[in-house]
């Protein structure tokens, strides 16, 4: 399983698994289907008003498809969602609207014009899994592991906290996703013990003690856990 460092906007480095080109083709297909049908039940409804060729629908359908639902959809379309795969950037920032404007601009020479064998070429032989459109946007696709499909209210039980003090109230100032940057740095560490996890372990301990103004005590597990539970009960 080929993987990738992402130092994300928190100053910490996360190694990521890529999304196999199994894995991808497999979500186009199903992106496929599920245009189809879409496109086929809004042009039997239109058709009965009017008459007209049934590729108006499918062809621009499929364009704003890709881009509507990665760009609303922290870059995941109903193909890429039910595979777990995900869009990020390279440089760890979130993609916006004009990167995902590019990946599904350069669809039509990687995957359509090419049946996807360009894409294929690509993925494969870049060291990041990037196709055409993900160059040009420095995006690729990664697998989510389990922490990125719970929101933190289902991470920790809510009734189990409703006489818990916080230990860190300044913990609120943190934004949901960085506590799940958080739960995903301590799950990818629990997981992969290796050296990258253990330094991106340290330097996220160390932003977390510079934004907060505290210093962690010896156990680091505990704290992170401590922070995710204060954070969860304070704003639940």
């Amino acid at each position: 399983m080929r993987k990738i460092n992402i130092t994300t906007t928190q100053n910490v480095t996360i190694e990521y698994e890529l999304a196999t080109v199994m894995e991808r083709t497999l979500s186009a297909i199903l992106d496929i289907v599920f245009i189809y049908v879409g496109s086929l039940i809004l042009y039997g409804i239109l058709s009965i008003f009017v008459s007209f060729n049934y590729l108006v629908i499918s062809i621009p359908g499929s364009f704003f498809y890709h881009l509507l639902m990665e760009s609303l959809n922290h870059g995941q379309s109903l193909g890429k969602k039910i595979f777990k795969i995900r869009v990020v950037k390279i440089n760890g920032e979130r993609p916006g609207f004009f990167d995902f404007m590019m990946r599904t601009t350069f669809r039509l020479i990687d995957i359509t014009m090419t049946l996807g064998s360009l894409a294929m070429i690509t993925i494969s032989s870049s060291e990041k899994g990037q196709r055409l459109g993900d160059f040009l946007a420095d995006t690729t696709i990664i697998r989510l592991i389990n922490v990125n499909r719970f929101s933190l209210s289902q991470l920790l039980s809510i009734d189990a906290l409703k006489s818990y003090n916080p230990v860190y109230p300044d913990v609120i100032k943190f934004k949901e996703e960085e506590m799940l940057l958080i739960k995903e740095t301590l799950e990818r560490y629990k997981k992969y013990p290796n050296n990258n996890h253990i330094v991106a372990l340290q330097n996220l301990i160390k932003k977390i003690e510079g934004q907060l103004n505290v210093v962690a005590p010896r156990d680091k597990i505990q704290f992170l856990n401590t922070l995710i539970r204060d954070y969860v009960s304070l704003t639940r």
